[in-house]
């Protein structure tokens, strides 16, 4: 098993995408954040906002956050690195 990062502040729930499985790379994952009163969730290979519901709803964005990473294959755009001029 390889080290697991940090989650993002007020990440809920966290699913690996098809392509995490694929490359390895923990990185890619679709994110279920709670902020004030909406639930939401994200991939953070794609950048698709997948779902925005009222937090009585939470059961929903996890249920459409797992569904999207099952097949999602887009990876995350790398980071510049420091001193970059990319």
């Amino acid at each position: 098993m390889t080290s697991q990062t940090e989650w993002p502040a007020g990440v809920i729930a966290r699913y690996l995408t098809k392509a995490a499985e694929i490359t390895g790379d923990h990185q890619a994952t679709v994110d279920v954040k709670q902020v004030r009163d909406e639930t939401t969730a994200t991939c953070r290979g794609c950048e698709r906002d997948i779902s925005r519901y009222l937090n009585y709803m939470t059961e929903g964005v996890k249920r459409d956050a797992q569904k999207h990473s099952e097949t999602c294959r887009a990876i995350p755009r790398p980071t510049p690195a420091a001193g970059s001029t990319r």
